[in-house]
């Protein structure tokens, strides 16, 4: 809570350099709505809920390949499609409880809970909620491993990853 009284100062700070700096009382009136709409909130939920990578997993969550198992042979080019059950896809941008994003780790293993998953050609980031991807990689063998993030990319962790080896020929 006391980030979100922070996030509205700052707006109103913002608001009033974008007005010259002239304070007034429409600005001071926001600061005041603001704050009751917070603790409006806050005791109308009656719990703090964690969302990202801080909430809890329950067993009704996982991540997993829709179209490859563990010890497939695949040509390159090939399609991989990525499924989750007990949370939903959207996009990457903000946290929202049960809802996140793909990632594909190529000859990696799971993050960390709330670790963020770094942006390379092993770690390959869907965060614009996509649940297909052709990937396109050199014969040999390869662990490819499907890891759930939250809205800021960061890990939730081993329960939400799933983890294949496959061979490309």
């Amino acid at each position: 809570m006391k980030k979100l009284s922070n996030f509205a100062v700052l707006l109103v700070l913002l608001f009033m350099v974008a007005c010259g700096g002239q304070e007034s009382s429409e600005s001071e009136e926001m600061v005041e709505i603001e704050e009751v709409q917070e603790s409006d909130v806050s005791e109308e939920s009656g719990e703090d809920e964690l969302y990202g990578a801080g909430q809890e997993i329950t067993e009704d969550m996982r991540v997993f390949f829709v179209n490859l198992n563990d010890g497939d042979v695949v040509n390159s080019p090939f399609v991989v499609e990525m499924g989750v059950e007990g949370m939903e896809v959207e996009p990457a941008g903000a946290l929202a409880k049960s809802k996140g994003h793909h990632h594909i780790l190529i000859n990696r293993a799971a993050y960390p809970t709330g670790e963020v998953v770094p942006m390379d050609e092993n770690n390959i980031h869907f965060g614009d909620g996509s649940t297909q991807t052709t990937l396109e990689l050199e014969p040999g063998e390869y662990s490819l491993t499907l890891q759930f993030a939250d809205g800021l990319h960061q890990s939730y962790g081993e329960p939400m990853s799933a983890t294949i080896t496959i061979s490309v020929q």
